[in-house]
């Protein structure tokens, strides 16, 4: 599932929409590279977070391949439990400021 991505402006702070000409439409701010920026930063943060899902997979299945249904399931569960919150806490600071 894609995160909406929020991206601040580093002038004023307010969440850029749409970005016109490259430009905040708040304070007119030239803001292309700091939204290439962020973008390039949170690709990099999906490939990570891909890889280590993918390791827990390989893992959770050598390590649960001898158990039974119901604690391979369990294993599963908690397994994916731990990386949706890795990922949860990884994207934490690309929210909308509390004023």
């Amino acid at each position: 599932m894609p995160v909406p991505l929020r991206i601040a402006c580093p002038q004023c702070g307010q969440i850029l929409y749409r970005k016109r000409a490259g430009r905040c439409p708040t304070c007119g701010t030239p803001v292309s590279a700091h939204v290439e920026q962020t973008r390039k930063r949170e690709e990099r943060i999906e490939k990570i977070l891909a890889v280590v899902g993918t390791g827990l997979v390989l893992a959770v299945f050598v390590l649960a391949g001898g158990i039974g249904l119901l604690e391979g399931v369990a294993v599963y569960a908690i397994a994916g439990a731990a990386l949706f919150y890795a990922a949860k806490k990884t994207f934490t600071p690309n929210r909308p400021p509390k004023d």
